[in-house]
């Protein structure tokens, strides 16, 4: 009788200890996870280089697939990342980023800085330059870029003369 009575502790500790169990191989499944999950700068480095070796497709398949593209902080349509990718980065040559911010987390990560490139048919080799905002987002255990936020650099009408006060 008394063992009757003992049976559902021993049920109970039964159920706790796989209990135990399942929560530590959770844990462990995390952490795997997260040692696959690799630094969204190494993302963001794959593609400077994919944009200098001119390859759309490369580009492509670090964008997500809702990705925006921003131009002087004003939206494009929803496709446009996917044509500049196709018709610009064919004419730029030696993409110099230059972060200036950065930032992750498990979710989400940005750099912020400024750029500078040449164009491939310049027989001048000008430097054409400006800010730019690159968002990434985890997306299956990768980063995807989320949104692209470009912005050349100002006129410099510093030596300019400026009228005198009369």
């Amino acid at each position: 009788m008394k063992l009757f009575k003992l049976l559902p502790v021993f049920v109970l500790l039964l159920f706790s200890s796989c209990q135990e169990e399942k929560e530590e191989t959770d844990e462990i499944d995390d952490m795997a996870t997260q040692a696959e999950l690799r630094d969204p700068a190494e993302a963001n480095k794959q593609w400077i280089d994919a944009w200098n070796r001119n390859n759309p497709r490369e580009l492509d398949t670090l964008t997500s697939d809702d990705a925006m593209l921003y131009m002087e902080g004003m939206p494009m349509n929803r496709d446009s990342i996917r044509s500049w990718y196709k018709n610009a980065a064919p004419m730029m040559k030696g993409l110099k980023t230059n972060p200036e911010v950065k930032y992750s987390s498990a979710e989400v990560a940005y750099e912020a800085g400024t750029y500078s490139h040449g164009m491939k048919s310049d027989t001048l080799n000008n430097v054409y330059g400006g800010s730019y905002t690159l968002i990434w987002k985890r997306v299956n255990n990768d980063w995807k870029l989320q949104v692209l936020n470009i912005a050349g650099s100002p006129e410099d009408n510093s030596d300019s003369e400026m009228p005198e006060d009369q």
